[in-house]
């Protein structure tokens, strides 16, 4: 099960880094990722990066570390177990915002399936029957 999250992503940070055109600049290319698997355990959350599985305290350590000695602009890639709260998209991003990251794509990952989903967070939108209404907000977002 664990290589196929690992085999995941991969592949999420092959397309992730390979769906900008570097042809316009050529430092999209070179945009760096730290996976974070986050699944439950016995003891609590379990932080999975670079194969050492971490307890909160020790990833947020790690995620400063990484930060200050290899990766100054990488992207943080969250993915979350099926069994993980969705609040814990908030406990990782605040850890990867304190050690200073700014490009966190959270994914949650469901093992039953194998599919896998990226969550994008943008301003709420109100909920609405009037056909009218989704029609415009349809056509807006195209």
């Amino acid at each position: 099960m664990r290589n196929v999250m690992f085999s995941l992503a991969i592949m999420v940070a092959v397309v992730t880094a390979g769906a900008a055109d570097s042809r316009k600049n050529p430092e999209i290319g070179k945009v760096r990722q730290l996976v974070v698997l986050i699944h439950k355990s016995s003891s609590g959350l379990e932080y999975e990066m670079r194969s050492y599985k971490l307890q909160k305290g020790d990833a947020n350590y790690w995620l400063a570390e990484i930060k200050l000695k290899e990766c100054g602009n990488c992207q943080i890639i969250p993915i979350l177990d099926d069994n993980v709260e969705l609040g814990a998209i908030t406990q990782i991003s605040e850890m990867a915002i304190n050690a200073g990251f700014k490009d966190i794509r959270p994914f949650v990952y469901w093992r039953q399936t194998g599919n896998m989903a990226q969550i994008q967070f943008g301003p709420p939108i109100k909920y609405t029957e009037d056909e009218q209404k989704i029609e415009k907000r349809t056509a807006k977002a195209q």
